[in-house]
C-alpha cells in the first residue's frame, strides 16, 4: 500500500508541546474531548477552488503524533466545515498521496457538517492507469497482464484506517472525479488495478462509517482489509459498521470485503459500478469484477457480514460476487447474511457466490443468479428464504440471463425456502446439482413458480435435474400471463433414478395452463414420513401433462408412498412410458375427464393398502394438446 506523505515537523518536541495545549492535561481523569476544525487548525480553504490536500496532511500527522502518546487513548474530534475541499497528489513516482492517513488512532470522529454540503473532491486531470514514464501519454502494453511500476500511476486513497480502534467518520461526500480522469492503459489483470479508493480500511476494530457517500473513484468505493482473524471461527469481532451511505458510480467496486470478522451494512447503495465514461477515453471505467460488493477472501477470511435493506442496482458486473477459484483450499467465507435487499442486473448476472456460508433472506433478485456453493456440509450451503427470482426489467433493458436462476453441474445442497420464480421474458430455472445423493440435491420448500409472459421465451426449458420438495410447492400462471404458448419443464436426470422427491407432508401441485412436466429419473412421492400421519400429494390440474419416462433396469420410475396420492384431475393428462416402473403403496387417482396413457411396457404394481383408481370415464389416451414427443 502506498503511504501518505505528511507534512512533518523536524522536531519531536514541539508535537509534544501543540499536543499538551491542545488537549486537556494528561493524568488527570478528564473526559473532555479534544475538538480541532480542518479549516481553523489545519489551514484548510473549502472553496473548491484551492488545493487542500496538504491540510489533510497536516491534521493526519497530528491525530497520528497523538496516538503515540497517552493522549491519544482521549476522544477527540476532527471537523470539516461545510465546504468543497479540493484535494490530490502524485508524487514524484506518479503514485497517489493518501489524503487523510490515520496509523493506529483510537476514539477519534471525522464528521462533516452534513453528506450533501460537505464534499472531498479530487481535482481534475488526474493520471490513472498505465502511462509512458517518460512522455506521460497513454501506454496500453500488448500483455494481457501487465504490472511494471514504471507505468504505474495511480491516485491513491482519500481515507486510511490502520490498525485503527474505535473511529467514527460521518456525514461526508468523497468524489473521486473519475470522469475528468486523464485515463492511461490496463495496468494489472483486468482493467486498472491501481489505487484510487474513498476509504481503505486496515487491521482496523470499532469502525463506524455513517451518512457517507462515495462516488467515482477509479477503484472502490470502500475497501476493508483485516487479518486480525486467526481462524473461520475467530470469535473476536471486529465490528465494522457501514450505515445510510451509498458507494456508486466506482470503477471496480463499490465495497470489497477482502478481509473481516464482524462487518454490517444497513440501508447502503452499491450501484452502477462500472458505469463511468472519462471524456479522456470515451469508453467505461470498469475494472473487473465490477460488482457492487466483492467478498473476496485475501490470505484470511471474510466472515460473520450482514448485509440488510441494501441496493445493488445496475452494477457493469455482477451486484454481489464472492468466487471459490480453487476448492482444493478450504472457503475463507463464513455466515454471510443479504437480508432485505434488491439485486438488479441487466448486464451481468445479480450475484455471482460459489464461496460457502450464504444466506440471502427476503431479498428480491432480478436477474439471473448464478452457481452456489459445492457445499459439504448444511452450514457451507448456498441458502435462500423468503426470495423473489424475476426477471424484471430495469429501466426498459431485459435483466441479465436466459434463467432467473442458474446452477449447472457446480453446487450441492442449494435450498429455497418460501421463494418465488416468476418468469417474464425468459426462463425461471436451471438446476443440475453436482451430485445426486438426496442431501446434495437442490431443496425447495413452500415456493411457486410463475409464468407471467407476454410472449414466449426461446432457446432453451426449464429443468430442475435433482431436487427434493417439501412444503406446499405450486407451478401457476402469473397475473399478467397473455402468452398461450406451451411451457415444458424437465424434473430429474433421465440417467440418475431417485432425483425428483416429494417429502412429506408437502404438495406438488401442476396448474399452469398448457404445461409439460417430463419427470426423467423417477417421481418418489412420500417415501418413509417422519410422522406417520404425515401425507404427500401430487395434483395434476386441468391443461397440464405430466410424462414417466422410463428408467430400464433402475428402480421405480414412479413411488407413491402408503400416506400418500397422485391425483390427475379432469382435462390434466399423466403419461407412463415404455418399461417405466410404477409402484403404488398410496394412491394414483385418474379422475373423470382425465387423460391416462400407460405403454404396454410399463410395470404398475400395487403393495400394502396401494390403489389405482382409474375413473370409468377417464380418457385412455395421452392428452391431445400435451402429448409426449419423445416416441
Amino acid at each position: 500500500m502506498n503511504r501518505a506523505r505528511t507534512v512533518r515537523l523536524t522536531t519531536g518536541l514541539l508535537w509534544s508541546l501543540l499536543l499538551m495545549l491542545a488537549g486537556p492535561a494528561w493524568g488527570q481523569g478528564t473526559t473532555a474531548v479534544l475538538r480541532k476544525d480542518l479549516k481553523t487548525d489545519f489551514g484548510a480553504v473549502g472553496d473548491g477552488k484551492t488545493n487542500d490536500q496538504a491540510a489533510f496532511e497536516r491534521a493526519a500527522e497530528f491525530f497520528n503524533q497523538r496516538a503515540k502518546t497517552p493522549a491519544g487513548a482521549g476522544a477527540a474530534v476532527l471537523r470539516i466545515p461545510k465546504g468543497v475541499y479540493l484535494v490530490g497528489r502524485q508524487d514524484a513516482n506518479n503514485q497517489g498521496v493518501n489524503v487523510l492517513q490515520l496509523n493506529g488512532c483510537r476514539n477519534l470522529t471525522v464528521t462533516g457538517d452534513d453528506s450533501a454540503t460537505t464534499e472531498i473532491r479530487y481535482a481534475s486531470g488526474m493520471r490513472y492507469g498505465s502511462f509512458d514514464p517518460a512522455t506521460k501519454r497513454p501506454f496500453e502494453s500488448p500483455n494481457a497482464y501487465f504490472t511494471d511500476w514504471k507505468y504505474a500511476f495511480s491516485g491513491g486513497t482519500c481515507f486510511v484506517l490502520q490498525g485503527c480502534d474505535n473511529v467514527q467518520v460521518n456525514n461526508l461526500a468523497f468524489n473521486g472525479s473519475s470522469a475528468q480522469l486523464e485515463v492511461g492503459g490496463h495496468w494489472g489483470d483486468t482493467g486498472i488495478q491501481l489505487q484510487f479508493d474513498g476509504i481503505f480500511i486496515e487491521n482496523s476494530r470499532r469502525i463506524s462509517m455513517r451518512r457517507l457517500a462515495l462516488h467515482h473513484f477509479g477503484r472502490d468505493g470502500i475497501q476493508v482489509l483485516n487479518h486480525l482473524a486467526k481462524s473461520l471461527d475467530d470469535p473476536n469481532r471486529e465490528e465494522i459498521l457501514l450505515e445510510n451511505s451509498t458507494c456508486n458510480y466506482n470503477g471496480r467496486q463499490g465495497l470489497s470485503l477482502t478481509g473481516v470478522n464482524g462487518f454490517r451494512a444497513v440501508n447502503c447503495n452499491f450501484s452502477h459500478t462500472g458505469r463511468i465514461v472519462p471524456a479522456s477515453t470515451g469508453k467505461a471505467l470498469f475494472s473487473n469484477p465490477g460488482a457492487g460488493i466483492d467478498l473476496e477472501p485475501q490470505d484470511g477470511y471474510v466472515t460473520n457480514v450482514s448485509l440488510e435493506k441494501c441496493r445493488f442496482v445496475d452494477n457493469a458486473g455482477q451486484a454481489i460476487v464472492s468466487d471459490w477459484v480453487d476448492e482444493s483450499h478450504p472457503s475463507g467465507t463464513r455466515n454471510i447474511v443479504i437480508s432485505g435487499s434488491l439485486l438488479w442486473s441487466t448486464t451481468n448476472w445479480s450475484a455471482w457466490v460459489t464461496q460457502a456460508g450464504f444466506l440471502f433472506k427476503d431479498c428480491r433478485i432480478y436477474g439471473a443468479f448464478v452457481h452456489g456453493c459445492h457445499a459439504a456440509t448444511a452450514q457451507e450451503a448456498t441458502r435462500f428464504v423468503g426470495c423473489t427470482f424475476e426477471d424484471r426489467p430495469y429501466h426498459g433493458q431485459p435483466a441479465y440471463g436466459p434463467f432467473t436462476m442458474h446452477s449447472d453441474s457446480h453446487a450441492t445442497r442449494m435450498s429455497f425456502t418460501n421463494c418465488r420464480f416468476i418468469g417474464t421474458h425468459g426462463y425461471l430455472i436451471h438446476a443440475i446439482p453436482a451430485a445426486t445423493d438426496t442431501a446434495s440435491l437442490f431443496h425447495f420448500r413452500g415456493c411457486s413458480f410463475l409464468y407471467d409472459y407476454a410472449q414466449a421465451p426461446s432457446g432453451s426449458y426449464d429443468k430442475i435435474l435433482g431436487g427434493v420438495f417439501s412444503g406446499n410447492t405450486v407451478f401457476q400462471n402469473g397475473p399478467h400471463r397473455t402468452s398461450p404458448h406451451r411451457t415444458d419443464f424437465v424434473l430429474g436426470s433421465t440417467s440418475l433414478p431417485g432425483t425428483t422427491v416429494l417429502r412429506a407432508p408437502g404438495s406438488l401441485q401442476f396448474q399452469a395452463p398448457n404445461s409439460y412436466y417430463l419427470v426423467g429419473s423417477g417421481l418418489d412421492i412420500g417415501r418413509q414420513p417422519a410422522r406417520a400421519r404425515d401425507s404427500a400429494r401430487v395434483v395434476v390440474a386441468n391443461d397440464n401433462n405430466l410424462v414417466i419416462t422410463e428408467t430400464p433396469g433402475q428402480m421405480p420410475a414412479l413411488y407413491i408412498g402408503p400416506t400418500s396420492r397422485l391425483v390427475v384431475k379432469k382435462g390434466g393428462g399423466l403419461e407412463i412410458l415404455r418399461r417405466a416402473k410404477v409402484t403404488i403403496a398410496g394412491q394414483l387417482v385418474i379422475e373423470e375427464g382425465a387423460y391416462f396413457f400407460r405403454d404396454p411396457l410399463a410395470e404398475i404394481t400395487t403393495t400394502g393398502k396401494g390403489r389405482l383408481c382409474v375413473s370409468p370415464r377417464a380418457l385412455a389416451t395421452k392428452h391431445p394438446k400435451l402429448p409426449s414427443t419423445y416416441y
